[in-house]
């Protein structure tokens, strides 16, 4: 299970560790001195970047830890910081307010327990200290427990939902409980392993030879076309051009610069898309498309409704036929089959497949990718592990053919349906057609099995996790905080 900064035990110790704080030595004001407009606001409560707030804090703290783990704190960085202080504001913001709804207040006794964990308030044996208490600062320890009241108003949501670290003998004393069946099921996953040979049959090898014998059967698809045009934002504009042309009032190249929007051509009015696909795909109707096609050289279309406005066409040349021999063709119907008719490249790559699957049943794998071209990869041993979550072990991901693979759920059930030494059918990958062939599986030893309170732990940084995302998509939520920073924190004029 992927996480990022917000587990709930970071969340946590952002929270309640820190009481110092070093505030980023950016612009403090807004531009010109004025304020800097809110980050955005949840649930009508505005997120600012001002001395005290909540989201200044998390700033420091942030700042803190990069600086604590030896990162440079530069432009860069400084987004990655008020991004995860904006985030992490806005769930202490909603866990907050949740909290407060439940008429829930944090005990005067809890704040002192936690006042006296503090290396402020101990002595050298790392003991609390009423004396250094009392002479503390009185405004200094009134911030320091109207902060700590903040943060354990927020992390007892937190705990409630996705457990803490106080337990009761071996049992956690807040969250959600997972059933010991249920975290021995997960932790039986990892039993049952298998490694396969991979052929990889990648769809940008698809042979010219196939491409030009669609081309040849599409040959009016790239027909290339010499056109000028006049694109007007309506039809009566439109047809007055076209009048003044006709009646020579004006050249049509002065019409160019008078009337044409220049939705479809460069500044001298040269039509940009020249292909006749290209040209089927702006003219609205069949029949006006006709037309235009038929012109000779020297003519000028009516005004025809086009997907931008009505567009005059003027042929400037003699269209030039399918030549198969001329480079940019190749380009362009290379592009054209990969954008537009890619099911055809998929059919050929999965005949090739089942070719390949028949041929290696009575032959050795790795000599038949050889004979038809496909990649071969030896697949290590892993689980059926949808989305390579890390409490198991994982899909490498990283070998040719498998980027994408931990969540391509033909490939995990084809692969762990499969006899031993079967080979499969071919499967959709990405850009890749894959066949493989079940080699063998692997159990895991009882010392290897990840420890069931691990297992509990990652299920709740998971939850914690996701119910971070849900907030910061929750409709409650107005986030500027991009829009802010780089005007006014990253231009500071």
């Amino acid at each position: 299970m992927k996480r990022g900064v917000y587990t709930i035990g970071s969340l946590i110790i952002l929270l309640i560790a820190a009481f110092v704080f070093v505030l980023v030595p950016i612009f403090a004001g807004g531009k010109s001195g004025s304020r800097i407009p809110p980050f955005g606001s949840y649930d009508g409560t505005e997120i600012r970047y001002e001395q005290n707030s909540e989201f200044a804090n998390y700033v420091a703290r942030y700042a803190d830890y990069y600086k604590n783990q030896g990162i440079e704190i530069n432009n860069s960085n400084y987004y990655y910081i008020f991004n995860y202080a904006f985030n992490s504001t806005v769930t202490q913001l909603a866990y907050t307010k949740a909290v407060e709804k439940s008429g829930y207040e944090v005990p005067e006794a809890a704040i002192n327990r936690a006042m006296m964990t503090l290396p402020y308030f101990t002595d050298e044996n790392g003991k609390y200290s009423p004396r250094l208490y009392k002479l503390a600062d009185k405004q200094q320890v009134a911030d320091i427990r109207k902060d700590f009241k903040a943060s354990l108003t927020a992390s007892r949501f937190a705990e409630d939902y996705f457990g803490g670290q106080t337990a009761i003998g071996k049992e956690t004393l807040y969250g959600m409980k997972s059933a010991e069946t249920e975290t021995a099921f997960i932790q039986d996953l990892n039993k049952d392993k298998r490694a396969f040979n991979l052929a990889v049959f990648d769809t940008n090898n698809y042979p010219e030879s196939e491409k030009v014998a669609y081309a040849n059967e599409n040959a009016q698809k790239f027909t290339k076309y010499d056109f000028s045009v006049i694109t007007c934002n309506d039809k009566t504009t439109a047809m007055t051009a076209y009048n003044s042309i006709t009646t020579e009032k004006i050249t049509f190249d002065d019409a160019i610069g008078e009337y044409s929007q220049k939705s479809y051509s460069s500044a001298d009015g040269k039509m940009t898309n020249r292909y006749h696909y290209q040209i089927e795909n702006i003219v609205k109707n069949a029949a006006d498309l006709e037309k235009i096609t038929a012109l000779e050289e020297g003519q000028i279309s009516e005004p025809v409704e086009t997907s931008i406005g009505f567009t005059i066409f003027r042929v400037d040349s003699t269209p030039t036929e399918l030549n198969t021999d001329d480079e940019e063709i190749l380009r362009t119907i290379s592009n054209y089959i990969t954008a537009n008719e890619f099911s055809r490249i998929e059919n050929y790559f999965n005949e090739q497949g089942e070719a390949f699957a028949k041929e290696a049943s009575s032959s050795t794998f790795k000599n038949t990718c050889e004979k038809y071209g496909a990649s071969y990869v030896s697949v290590p041993a892993f689980p059926l592990n949808y989305g390579n979550v890390s409490v198991e072990d994982k899909l490498d991901t990283s070998l040719d053919g498998l980027s994408g693979a931990a969540t391509n759920e033909n490939f995990l059930k084809t692969a762990f349906s499969l006899e031993k030494n079967e080979i499969s059918k071919p499967i959709v990958n990405g850009r890749n057609i894959l066949v493989l062939q079940f080699t063998g599986s692997e159990e895991q030893n009882a010392d290897e099995q990840t420890p069931q309170k691990a297992i509990a732990d990652e299920i709740a940084n998971f939850d914690s996790s996701y119910a971070q995302t849900a907030l910061l998509e929750s409709p409650k939520l107005k986030n500027n905080m991009s829009e802010v920073f780089f005007n006014y924190i990253m231009n500071n004029d």
